[in-house]
């Protein structure tokens, strides 16, 4: 009996070690860097071990599942990104329906404003999600396995069929087409949203309020149009928010430092 009591004490110590470097490793302090952060996959920290792919990289790395310095992703490979940073993790395909907080079938009005990031004047400044979105949703968007990852011409390395993002971090929501319409709208011009005569947006020159480095929405635009990482740093350098959040959102403050309400 004693036996059997040790034996279920040292596994439930375990689990809770397991369990605490998990927690630790998706609660790593803003701006400290990716090691440790909730973009740590590795099994050092612990968070690899939500992905259950023990054993699929021996060298236990932190880079590898999205960055390799050889055999990346580059002009002309499926995939249609727009930016290439040694990409090594298969790309989510597209194309995507976006946000709207109106009846698409609703009739439109010439020349109406209409107060939605995805629609400007007569609905037309929506886009797709632009290259480094498209990387984001490779993982988010809860189709693609998180360990997909070691791109070649013929081959891969990574598993297909392996566990995806969480499903408080997905972003597609399925239904038979790439969804993105419960959530912020991305690929969309900034700037043509203010000239579509949305008085409630702030000019691009403005502060990120809370921001410690003085970063401003231009700083994260991505050629002007607000993509995933317009709120997002996904490497924990220059953030001071959690959930990797440009700035922490205490009082609306991401929210107020575009939308001027």
């Amino acid at each position: 009996m004693r036996k059997i009591t040790l034996t279920a004490l040292l596994i439930a110590v375990g689990m809770l070690m397991v369990s605490t470097a998990a927690f630790a490793a998706i609660t790593a302090a803003p701006g400290t860097g990716i090691k440790g952060s909730a973009h740590d996959l590795s099994f050092a920290t612990g968070q690899g071990l939500a992905w259950g792919v023990a054993g699929l990289d021996p060298l236990d790395r932190i880079c590898i599942f999205c960055h390799a310095p050889h055999h990346a992703y580059k002009l002309g490979d499926p995939g249609a990104l727009d930016y290439y940073p040694l990409w090594n993790h298969a790309v989510a395909a597209g194309p995507w329906t976006g946000y709207s907080n109106t009846d698409p079938a609703a009739p439109v009005v010439p020349g109406e404003i209409k107060h939605q990031l995805n629609a400007g004047v007569d609905g037309q400044i929506l886009g797709q999600p632009g290259g480094v979105s498209k990387m984001c949703l490779s993982c988010h968007d809860g189709t693609l396995a998180v360990a997909q990852y070691g791109f070649a011409p013929s081959s891969s390395i990574g598993s297909s069929t392996g566990p995806r993002a969480t499903p408080a971090s997905r972003i597609f929501i399925g239904g038979g087409a790439a969804m993105l319409t419960n959530h912020h709208p991305i690929g969309f011009d900034y700037g043509a949203v203010i000239a579509a005569g949305d008085t409630e947006i702030r000019g691009t020159g403005s502060p990120l309020i809370g921001s410690s480095r003085g970063m401003t929405i231009d700083m994260v635009l991505w050629g002007g149009k607000v993509e995933c990482t317009s709120c997002h740093d996904v490497h924990n350098t220059q953030n001071d928010g959690l959930k990797l959040l440009w700035v922490e959102d205490t009082g609306s403050a991401l929210c107020f430092s575009c939308h001027a309400k």
